[in-house]
């Protein structure tokens, strides 16, 4: 009854007099003729308003109200490419950081490789006999520092000094003679040595020798084999040291090819080697991103260097204790902000142009009172075009910094490629020279070659793993329902026919339910679970592993399914639960158990993507257990 009041009312309020027409309700349609009213007064007393205030104060009004928007909103937007341009930088640095953090990490070990395979050497052994340097055999000791000096290039000197730090003058090439008989046992190589019980890398230092040169020493223990002296007994220490101009060298190219600078510190800060000059004194960087990777953590930072603004990322080498800087100018790092700044002023002053003119034009159309609704249209019509030029203009700015971050990911990509060549020639002719000269190679000089190829392939298989784990970024999900019992059985049959020898139970649940993912992203994950499993539980007589789900658990939402992997291995501690899944991370020796440090890290990335989640529990000696929650294959039936 009330829409037919209105229909019958509304013709009377147009006309403005007595209708004829009766409405069928009388008791409602006065309350609404009444509102047509009020409404109209309403509106005649707004145009009066406009109608008497003055041009400039609504074109004033006016400005404020539109231009103000517009420089907030493009403010906001420089404001936001910056920091996008900013954090894209930062994660490039860290990533360019890390990768330097484990080729300084790499060259260094294989630089304690070659002198720990001398100090095990038989001649040298027999050479220091019982520790007393009064027996030394001196012309054995020279012509093993002779040796080494010529396979290992940049080496400063070789010494030989007894076991409490003792120098006897065995050392190539000879040393001032007023340093004989002088004890060591302070110097920092000592106590990183006595500190370890094994080779020990040593902060910089000024040598003893002639000019004072810049040196890092590598010392190592050389071992009684029981005949003079108890077996294991440290009978002297071979001390070996680099002059900072062949850590420059060592680390130059590398840094060349990063396109960023590189610094790199030791353990107390000191700067052994960076992009540009050789260092000439003992300079400490006291930044606290070096002080934070010192002590384990990786960090961002912008900082002044020579007055210069600079990002820099930071990462620490753990094995030697040393720090990874890497810096790129802000100049640089900003230049894509900067243009697209200039844009946007550019285009900021442009729309402001084009709103001050519209204002001018406003200001003559409104001093004529019968014009003026038809300037306020005309200003809006231009604020509305002005706001989708804008928007589009955002639009492209999103597309670039979806450019910027493909560009990152080729980035870590051609890194690696270009690291994968030189290995392989590596490995390709250490094989050939242990082909070709077995009959003439000595023992010593297989297991040195031997030695070699080992190194080379571990590398690849870490580049192997970071190319697998940059790319799984660009990797398009094909999600489907998947039997997830099947590819268990799979995994579990490939792991009994790489262990033939091994006496693995495995315990597959019988219902082990389905879920929703790709087929062969779940496949990397359980094969990476398992082969863990079957790795860690190495010194158990009879591994046992366990394939199963759990109802709820973990799964924050509905449609979510749980799985586990199990094992009775060695475990972790609880407290470093937090570095398992993170990229080289690991909590066991290389020596104990080999790999890479990047299955876990892939494992979480799959997970993820696939929008579940990965945890793990454990303890030491007493074995793990690893979740990861996935949709319910079921959910979508």
């Amino acid at each position: 009854m009330l829409a037919k009041a209105l229909v019958v009312a509304a013709p009377a309020a147009a006309a403005g007099t007595g209708a004829a027409s009766v409405p069928e309700n009388p008791a409602t349609a006065p309350r609404v003729a009444a509102g047509a009213v009020r409404f109209r007064l309403w509106l005649g007393g707004t145009g009066s308003w406009l109608g008497s205030r003055r041009a400039s104060t609504l074109v004033a009004l006016l400005a404020i109200f539109t231009m103000g928007p517009l420089v907030f909103l493009s403010t906001l937007s420089v404001n936001s490419i910056y920091s996008t341009v900013t954090d894209a930088s930062n994660h490039r640095l860290s990533g360019a950081s890390a990768l330097a953090a484990i080729y300084v990490d790499t060259a260094m070990k294989a630089l304690i490789t070659v002198e720990d395979s001398y100090a095990h050497r038989q001649v040298l052994v027999d050479a220091l006999r019982d520790g007393n340097h009064a027996n030394f055999d001196a012309p054995a000791i020279l012509a093993t520092e002779q040796d080494l000096r010529a396979v290992q290039s940049g080496t400063l000197f070789a010494g030989v000094d007894d076991a409490a730090g003792g120098y006897w003058g065995y050392q190539d090439p000879p040393g001032p003679a007023n340093l004989i008989g002088q004890n060591f046992s302070t110097r920092d190589w000592y106590q990183g040595l006595a500190k370890t019980g094994k080779a020990y890398v040593s902060i910089a230092y000024e040598s003893a020798a002639q000019g004072a040169p810049l040196v890092i020493a590598i010392a190592d223990a050389i071992r009684a084999d029981g005949r003079h002296a108890p077996s294991g007994t440290i009978i002297g220490i071979l001390v070996v040291g680099y002059d900072l101009s062949a850590t420059q060298r060592l680390f130059s190219n590398f840094a060349a090819n990063q396109g960023d600078q590189i610094e790199v510190t030791d353990q107390s800060g000191v700067v052994v080697a960076q992009s540009g000059s050789l260092p000439t004194k003992l300079v400490r960087d006291p930044s606290a991103g070096v002080s934070a990777a010192l002590k384990g953590r990786t960090s961002v930072d912008r900082i002044k260097v020579g007055g210069v603004d600079n990002f820099a990322a930071y990462s620490p080498v753990p094995d030697i204790g040393w720090t990874l800087v890497a810096r790129v100018p802000a100049s640089v790092a900003l230049a894509d902000a900067d243009r697209l700044r200039g844009y946007v002023i550019a285009i900021t002053i442009v729309l402001l142009a084009i709103l001050a003119a519209a204002k001018l034009i406003l200001f003559v159309v409104l001093r004529d009172r019968q014009a003026t609704h038809l300037a306020l249209a005309s200003a809006n019509t231009g604020l509305s075009l002005k706001v989708a030029a804008r928007t589009k203009d955002l639009e492209a700015s999103n597309r670039d910094l979806e450019a910027s971050n493909r560009e990152l990911e080729a980035f870590s990509y051609s890194v690696s490629h270009d690291l994968r060549s030189p290995l392989r020639s590596i490995d390709g002719f250490s094989r050939l020279v242990l082909e070709e000269n077995q009959k003439g190679l000595s023992p010593e000089a297989t297991r040195r070659l031997g030695l070699i190829r080992a190194g080379a392939q571990q590398m690849g298989l870490l580049i192997d793993d970071l190319l697998s784990f940059s790319r799984l970024g660009r990797v398009q999900l094909k999600k489907r329902r998947v039997y997830t019992a099947d590819i268990v059985k799979e995994v579990i049959a490939e792991l009994k026919q790489e262990n033939p020898d091994r006496q693995i139970e495995f315990v597959v649940q019988n219902d082990l339910p389905a879920c929703h993912a790709d087929p062969i992203l779940l496949r990397q994950v359980f094969r990476n679970l398992l082969g863990n499993a079957v790795k860690f539980s190495l010194p158990r007589p009879i591994a046992r592993i366990e394939v199963g789900s759990t109802v709820g658990m973990g799964a924050t939402n509905a449609g979510m399914v749980t799985f586990f992997v199990k094992d009775n291995g060695v475990g972790f501690d609880m407290r470093y639960s937090d570095k398992l899944f993170g990229v080289f991370q690991r909590l066991h020796r290389m020596e104990d158990f080999p790999g890479t440090g990047v299955g876990l890290a892939l494992i979480r990335r799959i997970v993820e993507r696939h929008g579940g989640k990965v945890w793990a529990e454990g303890a030491v000696d007493e074995g793990a257990t690893f979740y990861l929650t996935l949709e319910d294959g079921n959910a979508r039936t």
